[in-house]
């Protein structure tokens, strides 16, 4: 791997650690600051759609933390090409409006420019969707 790769798949790493400890401003200071979030997922999950801008993705965070509850989030695995990394996991979660759990696979594709994100984009199996129906 090169020297950026390294440090891309570190700055990914760390933003994962983050998530996991609710550490919304440090992932948000890891972003570009016209960052894009896009997560493709059914419009029934409520952080579905694009966000762009940092204001825009603290909703998507926001709409995370408003709705589920995460039990459990292991990251699987982390490739890195370039200035793309590639994460796969698996999500267990409670939806706190019905009580519902779920659980989906999931690939996050990190792009970043200059140490920062500059493009997320988001793909979970059908399991996630079909907790909030």
């Amino acid at each position: 791997m090169t020297t950026t790769e390294i440090e891309n798949t570190e700055t990914v790493t760390r933003i994962f650690e983050a998530f996991g400890r609710g550490d919304v401003p440090y992932i948000l200071d890891q972003l570009a600051d016209d960052a894009t979030f896009v997560s493709h997922l059914e419009p029934i999950v409520p952080w579905a759609g694009e966000y762009s801008g940092k204001e825009r993705v603290a909703g998507y965070f926001q709409a995370i933390g408003g709705t589920v509850d995460v039990t459990d989030h292991p990251v699987n695995a982390v490739v890195a090409q370039g200035e793309t990394v590639i994460a796969m996991g698996d999500v267990s979660f409670s939806v706190r409006e019905s009580g519902r759990t779920g659980s989906s696979s999931w690939v996050y594709v990190f792009t970043l420019a200059d140490g920062q994100v500059k493009r997320y984009e988001q793909f979970n199996d059908t399991g996630l969707a079909d907790a909030f129906r």
